[in-house]
């Protein structure tokens, strides 16, 4: 008997520590808000939690990157309309000064020719912005597009005998500036006469009239100081006058870098100041806008209301090339956020599907506590008769 009730009673201890343990366990799922505290406890439930997961990061990543980029071209929109603007007052000071009444006036030119040049800053300091150190306006590189070493000079223009609107000159007639440049006066104004009697050129430099000087060499070269010249490859006719500037040149990437999206697509990045300011790309028109608002300078500086009314047309070109480069980058900020939202959505689906994947079903969770709890209490009784019957019969 004693045997018998010794074997029952340790059947009933050992089923009672493992109802404790589904206790503990069961509490512990309520607890935490887990369903499964094991992965072979639900295989699929941990799968699908691990497939979330991993969404869920990847969206969160693109999102990221979205937010950034979005940041990049919103900056970049901003300092285009600056661009705009500053090309609207250029454009308003040349009708000003191109007015005779106005204009007559070679102290008053001269002191305006202070505004173009604070355009010309402006603009500069727009189109070289940055964000977290990387220019906007750079393409993929991370130097800033223009600075004052690295010049280039604007393709030639001529007015046949001094008059009437400027043309591109005849072939063969370039100008440059060299490497090792001395040129400190930014931006650069040169306006070249032809004198036919003697063969040599007028040379004026920012309202700054030089020497005459004579072209040497084959082809004939003009070297006009600070390490600019011009080379004359075509004879001119006489009368000719000569234009161009020198001006910071490009020297950030060809395209910026592509902003990656949902399904592994792209979207474009931002524009570059190549295509902005020297209207390359399929978008521009092949204006220097540095140049036209240094051409307009140097017409102010020469005091020559002439002049600076043929500058409004060129002028209107570089405003409106700026203009239609404000379109495409109000288009990829719009293009960006709409993905951004896209993503914002998506993120909030998926933390909703992870969390709905490991909640805890609290009915099912209380069910099984209470069916085991009532279990506990019936084997709990049964170990108390068990001890009594032993008790009494180790007694007799």
């Amino acid at each position: 008997m004693r045997v018998t009730h010794n074997m029952m009673f340790k059947a009933g201890t050992s089923a009672l520590q493992s109802q404790q343990q589904d206790i503990l366990k069961i509490q512990e799922s309520s607890l935490t808000g887990n369903r499964t505290n094991r992965p072979s406890d639900d295989p699929t439930g941990i799968y699908r939690h691990m497939l979330f997961s991993a969404d869920l990061t990847g969206v969160q990543s693109l999102k990221k990157t979205t937010e950034f980029a979005s940041q990049r071209l919103n900056l970049a929109d901003s300092h285009v309309n600056q661009i705009h603007e500053r090309m609207l007052e250029s454009k308003d000071l040349a009708l000003k000064m191109s007015n005779s009444s106005v204009g007559g006036d070679p102290e008053i030119m001269k002191a305006t020719a202070e505004n173009a040049k604070a355009i010309y800053l402006d603009i500069l300091k727009s189109v070289n912005s940055d964000l977290d150190e990387i220019p906007i306006f750079g393409g993929s590189r991370t130097r800033a597009p223009y600075d004052s070493k690295n010049l280039q000079a604007t393709s030639v223009r001529v007015r046949t005998d001094g008059r009437g609107p400027q043309m591109a000159a005849q072939a063969g007639i370039t100008a440059s500036v060299a490497d090792d440049h001395s040129v400190n006066d930014l931006p650069v104004s040169v306006k070249v006469t032809f004198m036919a009697a003697s063969g040599k050129y007028e040379v004026d430099v920012n309202g700054i009239k030089g020497a005459t000087a004579s072209p040497e060499g084959t082809p004939p070269v003009l070297n006009l100081g600070n390490g600019i010249k011009m080379t004359m490859g075509a004879n001119p006719n006489p009368g000719d006058v000569f234009y161009f500037e020198v001006v910071p040149k490009y020297q950030g990437g060809a395209a910026d870098r592509p902003i990656k999206v949902l399904n592994g697509q792209t979207l474009p990045g931002n524009v570059n100041a190549q295509e902005l300011l020297e209207g390359t790309g399929s978008v521009g028109r092949n204006v220097n806008v540095l140049g036209a608002v240094a051409s307009l300078r140097g017409a102010l500086l020469r005091a020559d209301p002439d002049e600076v009314s043929f500058l409004l047309g060129r002028l209107q070109e570089g405003r409106a090339q700026v203009s239609d480069l404000q379109a495409v980058t109000g288009v990829r900020v719009t293009q960006v956020d709409a993905v951004g939202k896209t993503l914002e959505i998506d993120e909030l689906a998926l933390e909703e599907a992870k969390a709905t994947n490991v909640e805890a079903d609290i009915l099912e969770v209380m069910s099984t506590l209470e069916q085991t709890t009532q279990a506990m209490q019936v084997m709990t009784i049964s170990e108390r008769q068990i001890l009594n019957t032993s008790l009494i019969d180790f007694i007799r």
